[in-house]
């Protein structure tokens, strides 16, 4: 349906732009908008609010400014991840919703209940997907295994790349994923606002791929209080412990 992340948007989205567009619209690509490099201003954090309550929220973010050049500093925002889902849904006519559980439903155990969608129609890119832990945990889990036979090996590849520095930690940043190291091990995770999260260690050092999928109160902000932080040594505990227990089971029995 799209030819790839180096695809412009602006064709794709070309009835929500602003009457005088800004020529940098014709810069931005997908992989702009999966990397948070699109340089429009954020609609996150303090804009959040405004943003969500305008009549249409595709439009909106097309006619922020620019507060970076398209494919330099991140600049973390939810619009980016909602105009990705207004093209998902342009380009197949079906919903954002209706394409997730079709293309991720050879996923054993993965279920999205409801999401919440813009005033028109489009499922928001960025949160309010009604999950259970168990099944972002078996999203990770496809991940560590390498797509699951449903998500592709090239993409997995392409997604952890790093493609920017995040603002928020320094850390580098892929396509949705932030990359890290946690006990000592390569790490991908998502985060979501509160402490929703998916950890995906891949194998390393003889050590066997996995995920850990965290959730917490999603009404309060996870960075400033050092929650995070916590989460992430949660984490690598539980994946040192699971090293543990694996090496355990590999051991040959006593005589």
């Amino acid at each position: 349906m799209l030819r790839g992340a180096d695809q412009p948007i602006a064709p794709l989205l070309a009835a929500d732009l602003p009457p005088d567009p800004d020529p940098r619209l014709a810069r931005i690509t997908l992989g702009h908008l999966l990397s948070m490099q699109a340089g429009l201003q954020r609609q996150s954090g303090p804009n959040y609010g405004a943003w969500v309550s305008s009549r249409n929220w595709v439009r909106a973010a097309l006619a922020a400014p620019f507060d970076a050049e398209p494919g330099g500093r991140m600049l973390y925002s939810t619009a980016s991840s909602h105009l990705v889902s207004a093209i998902l849904a342009k380009v197949s006519g079906r919903s954002t919703l209706a394409l997730a559980r079709d293309w991720l439903g050879g996923i054993p155990g993965f279920a999205i209940a409801d999401w919440d969608r813009d005033p028109q129609g489009i499922h928001l890119g960025g949160n309010q997907m009604a999950m259970s832990t168990r099944s972002l945990l078996t999203f990770g889990a496809a991940y560590a295994a390498g797509g699951g036979g449903v998500i592709p090996r090239p993409w997995i590849a392409e997604s952890w790349r790093p493609r920017t520095a995040s603002f928020f930690t320094g850390e580098d940043y892929g396509y949705g994923w932030f990359l890290s190291r946690i006990a000592g091990r390569p790490v991908r995770y998502g985060w979501g606002y509160g402490g929703q999260m998916i950890y995906v260690f891949p194998p390393a050092g003889g050590r066997a791929a996995a995920a850990v999928a965290i959730t917490s109160d999603p009404d309060q902000p996870s960075a400033p209080t050092g929650y995070r932080a916590d989460l992430h040594r949660m984490a690598g505990r539980i994946v040192t412990a699971l090293a543990g227990r694996a090496a355990v089971d590999a051991a040959p029995l006593p005589r």
